[in-house]
């Protein structure tokens, strides 16, 4: 499904490599969770895959298109098969679910009707049962500014799934809640892409949930991948390959970073 080859990238507004020719496949339908310290490049990684970065040099290949050499237009065919969600949300605040989750169907709609804010009855239909897939039927008009943390990051997931992606991003989902909604939000990621064979691709700060929610786990360090396996093979050498033996390590290195 994702085939990235000798991939790296550089900031350089501050002359860093955050990816170094990177190698990576990964099947369809696999959920995939990496892990890595701070500034390892993950969401460089993240980012690259769905072209809101330019990478440097490499290949990123989508369904065996590389998204970072085909034709402007085929390039947004390519990014509306991609879902993509942030740990701060990326909501409109001052609008309604509803406006919000509509977002997810612009991929497949003209930019007249856009422009006037026009979308289908059948838009509508898949609009209704994603938000009610979410458990926010009964927020459908609620500002997105009144609602939670969790309800905010379902009503991202809900306009994710009203695009019918056949991949999803989603890079640290769960950083900015707390530990019961983390919980609740993974099981909700890992069950609708378990039900729709969606491609899932995410990073993780704590190894416990990479280990409960990952078919395969990728470690990166310094911009490249130190580890690659099941989350039985994660073992204490493993974290310490990724994480390096650090006072942290010690302190936290069994349960995450």
């Amino acid at each position: 499904m994702i085939k990235i080859e000798r991939l790296s990238h550089t900031y350089k507004s501050r002359n860093e490599q955050a990816v170094k020719d990177l190698n990576l496949h990964i099947k369809k339908g696999e959920s995939l969770v990496i892990v890595g310290p701070s500034g390892s490049g993950k969401s460089t990684l993240l980012k690259s895959i769905n072209r809101l970065i330019e990478p440097t040099e490499g290949s990123i290949f989508i369904d065996g298109e590389d998204i970072l050499k085909v034709p402007l237009k085929r390039v947004s065919r390519l990014r509306g098969k991609i879902g993509m969600i942030f740990q701060h949300f990326n909501l409109v605040e001052r609008e309604t679910v509803l406006q919000n989750v509509i977002n997810g169907r612009l991929r497949y709609n003209s930019a007249f009707n856009t422009i006037f804010g026009r979308f289908s009855a059948e838009d509508y239909l898949i609009v209704r049962a994603s938000i009610k897939r979410v458990g926010l039927e009964a927020f459908e008009n609620e500002r997105v500014a009144n609602l939670s943390g969790g309800q905010k990051q379902r009503v991202a997931i809900s306009r994710v799934l009203s695009q019918e992606p056949e991949i999803i991003l989603a890079d640290e989902p769960v950083s900015s809640l707390d530990p019961k909604l983390m919980k609740e939000i993974m099981d909700l990621l890992a069950c609708v892409c378990r039900e729709k064979e969606i491609t899932f691709v995410s990073t993780l700060h704590f190894l416990d949930f990479a280990k409960n929610y990952g078919s395969r786990i990728v470690g990166m360090r310094e911009g490249g991948i130190v580890f690659s396996g099941t989350p039985n093979d994660l073992t204490e050498k493993a974290i310490i390959d990724i994480y390096g033996e650090t006072e942290e390590w010690r302190l936290y290195g069994k349960t995450g970073f």
